[in-house]
């Protein structure tokens, strides 16, 4: 009985440590990132405080956004075609820091929805403790997760530029970036550190009965099969 026990104990934890650990290392990141940086929205205005402006003054630097049109329209998504909403505009985004054109141009697909910024899940502006991040979304809205880009902006606080390229498969290299681009929601499906597993849609099975249950079992029948020896005689 005690050799069953100390079997399936063995068993469960195999199976779970994986996904118990891939979810820590999740939470201890986010925490670490949280405790190391104060990251806030640069304008705040309508739905999830996106960045609906042509010009904003953030840390004394003057950030312009011009747009140049291509006549195109974007493709709708399932979700545009469920709610009926018409295409959006495809337009070549210009950013300017203190009246300097900065970075390549970009498409992005102007938001069609009457809620969100103008620039919703495409562009958003942040502060990073005094440093400032424009985040950017470089793929469209029907790429595949895998598939995806950003650009980030940096301006520190004595006004000097800095670029950062990130895609999904390199991802972990810039956890910081991983931070910026969920909160600016650019990320447009929630996307982990170095993993999604925090993101899959839960249900009774998971996470609640595997990996939590199965690691709390192999836990309890590993106790219980080490007190089962202590209390079993000794031969001699």
């Amino acid at each position: 009985m005690r050799k069953n026990l100390f079997m399936i104990s063995l068993i469960l934890f195999v199976i779970s440590a994986l996904p118990l650990f891939q979810m820590l290392r999740e939470r201890v990141t986010t925490w670490k990132l949280d405790n190391r940086y104060t990251i806030e929205q640069a304008y705040a205005q309508g739905f999830l405080t996106h960045n609906d402006v042509s010009e904003i003054v953030v840390n004394g630097h003057l950030i312009e956004i011009v747009e140049e049109k291509t006549g195109e329209k974007g493709t709708l998504t399932y979700w545009d075609e469920n709610e009926g909403v018409k295409p959006g505009d495809i337009v070549k985004l210009h950013l300017s820091i203190d009246n300097k054109e900065v970075t390549t141009t970009d498409e992005i697909w102007l938001s069609n929805r009457d809620r969100g910024g103008r620039y919703y899940s495409w562009l958003d502006i942040l502060t990073v403790n005094d440093d400032i991040a424009i985040v950017q979304r470089l793929t469209d809205d029907n790429g595949a997760m895998e598939d995806r880009r950003w650009k980030i902006i940096w301006i520190d606080e004595k006004g000097k530029l800095t670029e950062d390229q990130v895609s999904y498969y390199d991802r972990s290299e810039n956890p910081l970036a991983v931070r910026l681009i969920n909160i600016s929601s650019t990320s447009l499906m929630g996307m982990g550190y170095y993993s999604d597993i925090l993101f899959t849609y839960p249900t009774i099975f998971f996470p609640l009965m595997f990996p939590w249950g199965t690691g709390l079992f192999s836990i309890l029948f590993f106790i219980i099969a080490f007190l089962q020896r202590k209390k079993s005689p000794k031969l001699n």
